[in-house]
């Protein structure tokens, strides 16, 4: 009888994984949409394009597993007990994130691309990272800080919306004081 075989956590499976994932942001970040392909990808990882087209069958799917890899590595949901120090390490790790030009590349490109394919992948893409913040909101109202009935993607709309414009529509800074402006405002809003 064959025993079953069972995947391994880390690995080769993960180093060639990771090393994909790193070479679409690199390629995105050099040739942007358009000119990636997965056999550039598999060039650059340095992999034989059957390993990249068995595990990512389309470009649109390549491109949300980087996108959703690079931020959760750099942003995963704080949990520092109050609201306003895990909306400003959260969002903060954002804008730190978003200083890597790969990452804002990737988040550009999912924003930007075209079509039925990266709508869904970019939907995805943005309930993974909502998802995230509704953590950090749901934490907040289990201590007392907001009422049950608060919206969670009302308050991460209140500060994400400023950020987000700033970063990709006027290119105006965020700095420190902006970033906390924009969570003292929103936590008011709600309360």
């Amino acid at each position: 009888m064959a025993q079953a075989r069972t995947k391994r956590p880390g690995g080769r499976s993960e180093r060639v994984r990771h090393s994909v994932l790193s070479a679409t942001a690199d390629e995105l970040l050099e040739r942007g949409l358009e000119q990636l392909s997965i056999a550039s990808v598999a060039r650059r990882a340095g992999v034989h394009h059957t390993t990249v087209y068995r595990r990512w069958p389309t470009k649109s799917q390549l491109v949300l597993d980087a996108a959703v890899e690079l931020t959760r590595q750099r942003m995963p949901a704080p949990d520092l007990g109050e609201l306003r120090l895990d909306l400003h390490a959260y969002f903060g790790g954002l804008l730190d994130a978003l200083a890597d030009p790969r990452v804002l590349a990737l988040v550009r490109s999912l924003i930007a691309a075209p079509g039925a394919e990266f709508t869904e992948q970019r939907d995805r893409y943005w309930q993974d990272r909502f998802g995230v913040t509704a953590e950090i909101v749901h934490r907040a109202v289990e201590r007392g800080e907001l009422a049950a009935n608060v919206e969670s993607w009302r308050i991460i709309e209140l500060v994400a919306g400023p950020l987000w414009m700033r970063v990709l529509l006027t290119g105006l800074p965020v700095d420190e004081e902006f970033l906390s402006r924009a969570i003292d405002d929103a936590i008011h809003a709600v309360t």
